[in-house]
């Protein structure tokens, strides 16, 4: 793995601006739960269908990168991931007006997730391929199997909004794909065309699975989580081919506080957009979605600005804030 203490090592900005598109797709995706849009287009659908599935799989990649390079132990990840959760926790009821875990939110399955990524990064190439695909493969059989279990049990672990099959498959996935992406010596070791073939190999294969077993598997599906896969080797392919292009520079500066925009994003719509309004045509949706994220936008702008002038924050200020 590369040392990203070393003076050559550059931040990847193919991963902050896929982070960053991600932040676009999440709005795009949660906005309708509080504004309903008439009529509303399947497409908003698919827009934001692939926010979760890259925020969980970059998860993962940064857990194994920095494991390896800065020699954060599992206490390290241990500890980010009880604070994930907690905040997780405060959104749930100041923000979004629940009970604690009344949904299992993607905040707690990163934040479950990361010491399982870190001890999950201490195996060989082979069994880490191999645990990955079964987390994938077994959760329509989990779900069969578990469906008379208690509900909390069954919603953490294979219902709900995020439960732990198969979403953090996908955190293990971006263990894998760090190894393949940070090899020492070599700043990409992932070939852009290469990946982008193997990503449009997968996603036809997912698309074809999911239109094949729609209406015989629950959310997720198998055919959405394989395409989930082609969809983010598609993204990194593509970005990595101009990472400097003038249009990803917004979503950069959006990927680099990831964290802090999430928190952003749900207080805009929960506590302006919400009370305000209930029910929009497409164009005022598009208007206000465009609207939220310039916001977002000119306060990630800011937050670089801050963490340009202050070299010395404080932990919990580079967890809030990004790094």
């Amino acid at each position: 793995m590369v040392d990203v203490s070393s003076p050559k090592f550059k931040r990847d900005a193919t991963i902050d601006i896929m982070r960053g598109l991600a932040v676009l797709m999440m709005v795009c995706g949660n906005l309708p739960t509080v504004l309903l849009v008439n009529p509303y287009p399947f497409w908003l659908v698919l827009v934001s269908a692939w926010a979760a599935p890259l925020f969980i799989t970059i998860s993962g990649m940064m857990v194994a990168l920095t494991a390896q390079t800065k020699g954060h132990g599992v206490r390290y990840f241990l500890l980010r991931g009880a604070m994930l959760v907690i905040i997780g926790l405060l959104i749930e009821v100041f923000i979004l007006g629940g009970s604690p875990f009344m949904f299992f939110q993607i905040l707690y399955l990163i934040g479950v997730s990361l010491s399982i990524a870190h001890i999950f990064s201490r195996l060989k190439g082979l069994p880490r391929w191999i645990i990955v695909r079964t987390f994938f493969l077994s959760h329509p059989f989990l779900q069969e199997t578990l469906k008379h279990t208690d509900l909390i049990v069954h919603r953490f672990i294979v219902d709900g909004w995020f439960p732990i099959f198969p979403w953090l498959g996908f955190s293990l996935l971006g263990v894998n794909l760090a190894y393949l992406r940070w090899r020492q010596n070599v700043r990409i070791a992932m070939e852009k065309k290469l990946t982008f073939i193997i990503g449009v190999s997968v996603l036809t294969l997912g698309g074809f699975t999911w239109m094949l077993t729609f209406h015989n598997h629950p959310w997720p599906s198998i055919g959405y989580t394989i395409s989930a896969i082609g969809i983010f080797l598609i993204l990194l392919s593509i970005i990595d081919y101009k990472p400097s292009f003038v249009l990803y520079r917004p979503m950069k500066v959006l990927g680099e506080s990831p964290l802090f925009m999430y928190i952003l994003h749900l207080s805009i719509l929960y506590y302006i957009v919400a009370p305000i309004l209930s029910e929009v045509s497409l164009e005022m949706f598009l208007f206000i979605y465009t609207t939220v994220v310039f916001l977002m936008a000119l306060v990630a702008y800011a937050l670089r600005a801050l963490k340009s002038r202050w070299n010395s924050r404080p932990f919990i200020i580079r967890f809030l804030f990004g790094s």
